[in-house]
């Protein structure tokens, strides 16, 4: 099932090549990246530090690492769930593994956003945010999230093939993930009662890990970080199960 992966240089070519594709004729390359988060941070921190009035420590940096973060999983789900669409030559027409599409487009917006959030970090500093040994973890994190988004992008890519229309289901859910996670508000006020539901979410977990060692300076929650890690892992799995069985038939569709 994971056999594919041994065909490091294969990937490596390809991510590369799409990376670079992605900012080819572009001025600032991902510099052009950073700009949507930071205006979308700028509107989302008047209107909830002048309306809703939250008592957030560095609210604007509060908000701007949780945008950061959750843009791994909203672009890079819906731009790896149409991999394999977008890649059909590739797939009949060449005898490369079928995952390979989906793991190079996936692992290219794991690097562009990770490039995003080290970027981010000696902005933070110049502002006076503490950094410590616990940013030493940042790369973990990410690399815990890739599970997660790779796991999702095998499963979305393989149903997509058969059910084209995936893709505007899969906005509601990223849409619905965006307020059901705290990236505009602080999870203290969520009512206790319905608090173990809430935490069921790994991506609320995950955005708190990573303030943690990129705001607070602080490590991550050990139970948070093996809730996600599991949860990611499982989806891992799931998502290559699925995507074997499914994929049979992929050049008869395409």
């Amino acid at each position: 099932m994971f056999s594919y992966l041994k065909q490091v240089d294969l990937i490596r070519t390809l991510t590369a090549s799409e990376f670079k594709l992605r900012y080819r004729g572009s001025l600032l390359g991902v510099g052009w990246s950073l700009v949507s988060p930071f205006l979308l941070a700028i509107v989302l921190y008047f209107v909830f530090s002048n309306v809703f009035r939250f008592e957030v420590e560095n609210f604007a940096f509060y908000l701007l690492i949780g945008i950061f973060v959750f843009r791994f999983l909203s672009i890079g789900t819906s731009v790896g769930m149409m991999s394999i669409i977008n890649k059909a030559h590739v797939v009949t027409k060449t005898s490369i593994p079928r995952e390979i599409p989906t793991i190079t487009t996936t692992l290219s917006y794991f690097f562009s956003s990770f490039i995003e959030l080290l970027i981010l970090i000696p902005i933070l500093v110049f502002f006076g945010v503490k950094m410590g040994l616990p940013i030493l973890l940042l790369p973990v994190l990410h690399i815990v999230y890739f599970l997660l988004v790779y796991g999702l992008n095998l499963f979305l890519s393989a149903f997509t093939v058969y059910y084209r229309d995936l893709n505007q289901i899969w906005e509601v859910v990223v849409n619905i993930l965006f307020f059901a996670s705290p990236l505009v508000y602080p999870i203290s006020i969520i009512p206790a009662d319905i608090l173990p539901i809430y935490m069921l979410n790994p991506i609320t977990r995950l955005i708190e890990m990573y303030r943690s060692v990129m705001l607070y300076n602080t490590f991550p929650d050990v139970i948070d970080f093996g809730y996600v890690f599991i949860f990611s892992c499982l989806v891992f799995i799931v998502g290559h199960l699925v995507f074997r069985r499914l994929q049979r038939r992929f050049a008869e569709v395409i």
